[in-house]
């Protein structure tokens, strides 16, 4: 009654593969071929997509991601399987769509829920006055960071993951090997912990990270220099 039947007519009179690639939207190559079609619509991998359909899907995939990042706020992204479902589309297609994918998901925006901020925001306090003294697990707890919460806030840039359960400032390598660097040399461990004042909790992985990154040198007694 809304004139569907006719259009469905007009398009078997016209080209066949194009209708049966515009009433489906995303077809496989191999299904056209076996229906004697040829090759037509937008190639992606081994799909074949109708312009209208791929300029639809584009229009939907940032009101999907939104939606995915506001039920899942500390995930790292979404997965481009669950944005393929939630589009009923291939996920090879939907990716195509997608101008950054990373490790198989579109990364999440730069943002923490406003109740993570708040407890991030209370441990850069805590950092700014011991910048060394990462927040045990009784603080981290008392604060609501737990494990996904803190990767979140490592993944914005706003903490620094040093080992596990040791969190400091993206910025404490550097001030920790200015302080480091006014020592007598060769220092030991021991030494460096109480320059920075922390605990060996802290001071043996920053140390092992300092000494990844090239801004100290362990030597072979266990003693370390700064370049």
């Amino acid at each position: 009654g809304r004139g569907g039947a006719g259009r469905r007519g007009a398009d078997l009179a016209g080209d066949g593969a194009a209708a049966h690639l515009r009433a489906r939207g995303v077809v496989a190559a191999s299904e056209l071929r076996a229906l004697g079609f040829g090759d037509v619509g937008e190639p992606v991998g081994r799909w074949r997509v109708d312009p209208g359909h791929r300029a639809e899907l584009a229009r939907r995939v940032p009101e999907a991601v939104d939606e995915w990042r506001r039920e899942h706020p500390l995930d790292p992204g979404v997965p481009v399987e669950v944005l393929a479902r939630r589009l009923g589309a291939p996920a090879e297609v939907v990716a195509e769509l997608v101008p950054h994918v990373v490790t198989g998901r579109v990364p999440a925006a730069p943002t923490l829920p406003p109740a993570v901020e708040r407890a991030v925001a209370a441990v850069e306090a805590d950092l700014a006055r011991d910048p060394f003294r990462a927040p045990d697990a009784a603080r981290l707890a008392e604060l609501g960071l737990g494990g996904r919460e803190v990767a979140a806030a490592v993944r914005v840039g706003r903490l620094l993951r040093v080992a596990d359960g040791v969190v400091l400032a993206p910025d404490a390598p550097r001030r920790a090997a200015e302080v480091l660097a006014g020592l007598p040399a060769p220092f030991t461990a021991t030494g460096a912990k109480q320059a920075l004042g922390t605990t060996r909790r802290v001071a043996v992985p920053l140390l092992e990270l300092l000494d990844s990154l090239g801004l100290t040198r362990r030597l072979p007694d266990h003693t370390r220099v700064v370049p």
